[in-house]
């Protein structure tokens, strides 16, 4: 028996079936955790095209767009039904209507300051020969669970997206 171990020691077969079990273990987890990665990035963008849609269908719609039909026409286009979505217009939340709009202008840093409808908007942080209009903002966001990778890298990693619309 004594023999027999020795022998197996200094015995060198089957070493290149090993080495390349080990490389190929290793090279599985790097793609597992890129392929992770890569999922992260495409919820992302499906995210950012559903928003893309939803502001388009509002700019299309602009006489009469339906704010509460828009959270879930996102959801349904982005086919993540746990993505949370919300609308507001002119930076105010929940606010949103078809009739009697009151425009605002858009500065530079993305916040409004209140405007009358059609006139130029001056001022500090104003873009030059803007005009005051409604404007919709339509933000997603959604946490992404990773599903190779440690929980502490990606988990719980949200996703946050927005898109903002002139519609008057």
């Amino acid at each position: 028996m004594a023999g027999l171990l020795r022998r197996v020691q200094r015995d060198e077969g089957g070493v290149a079936t090993i080495e390349f079990g080990i490389w190929v273990t290793a090279f599985f987890l790097v793609i597992m955790g890129v392929l992770d990665f890569a999922s992260f990035y495409m919820e992302r963008s499906r995210v950012n095209e559903a928003l893309s849609a939803a502001a388009t269908k509002s700019f299309a719609d602009r006489e009469n767009v339906d704010f509460g039909a828009l959270p879930g026409y996102v959801r349904n286009f982005a086919e993540m039904p746990a993505l949370g979505v919300t609308a507001s217009c002119n930076g105010v939340a929940a606010a949103c209507t078809n009739l009697n709009r009151t425009c605002a202008c858009l500065k530079n840093d993305g916040t409004y300051r209140a405007g009358t409808c059609g006139d130029t908007c001056t001022g500090a942080g104003m873009t030059s020969g803007s005009t005051a209009g409604y404007y919709v903002t339509l933000s997603a966001n959604h946490r992404f669970s990773p599903i190779l990778l440690p929980g502490g890298l990606l988990k719980g990693m949200s996703s946050g997206q927005s898109v903002t619309v002139r519609v008057q």
